[in-house]
């Protein structure tokens, strides 16, 4: 319900915030479930995943690697047999393949190849889902950020936030549409982060005459 409407995305320090508090209910209930679910909204962060049945459904055989000839260090690729458009790979982020994924791997030992990359062992995957994004929103909610401009953000907002980030970096929005399997249209329609200093950012883009005017008169000044 509702995924048509445009939501403003988790901010950096958002997302810090709500999957430390996950890690911290780990210790608190003594129950790793919450420490995962940490760990797979750090991978939503580190490539563009959508946080829901797509991901949960991904097994250990289905993640791969590209060797980098340039950087010598390799790529890390998983592979989503099931999603809206058919079969796609994605890619991740190298801080996620050096810090989260070692973890990942250790956190469940005596598992095999054909085994889910997360939480291996829970067979009912839609049970599982429901379970996580009760508590994201519960947790969400519980540090205030649930709510923002009069719109609820759940978990799939997570990915808006992905999306957002890269075209705040100036990623170019059909390389962003093509890594994330999406269309440019659904970026500019729902993604798009239109706060008011990315606003500002397109204003500025759309009249660059302002800022050139601007930087004119600051350098006379100065003069």
């Amino acid at each position: 319900r509702g995924k048509s409407l445009r939501r403003l995305s988790y901010l950096p320090k958002e997302r810090k915030l709500i999957r430390e508090r996950f890690r911290k209910e780990t210790k608190i209930k003594e129950d790793n479930f919450y420490d995962e679910v940490a760990d797979l909204l750090s991978i939503c962060e580190a490539g563009g995943f959508r946080p829901g049945l797509e991901l949960l459904r991904v097994r250990r055989n289905n993640v791969g690697w590209i060797n980098d000839p340039t950087t010598k260090t390799p790529v890390m690729k998983i592979t989503l047999l099931q999603t809206k458009k058919d079969r796609h790979t994605m890619t991740v982020a190298d801080w996620y393949r050096d810090d989260v994924y070692p973890r990942v791997m250790n956190r469940h030992p005596n598992t095999n190849e054909l085994d889910y990359l997360f939480f291996p062992k829970i067979e009912n995957r839609d049970k599982l889902f429901d379970r996580i994004r009760k508590n994201f929103e519960r947790i969400s909610d519980d540090l205030d950020l649930f709510v923002k401009d009069g719109q609820n953000r759940p978990i799939y907002v997570y990915r808006h936030s992905f999306i957002s980030d890269r075209r705040r970096k100036g990623v170019d929005a059909n390389i962003v549409a093509l890594h994330s399997n999406t269309s440019v249209q659904m970026i500019n329609q729902h993604y798009q982060d239109m706060s008011d200093d990315h606003l500002l950012e397109i204003h500025n883009k759309v009249f660059p005459n302002r800022t050139k005017n601007l930087n004119y008169k600051v350098i006379t000044k100065k003069s």
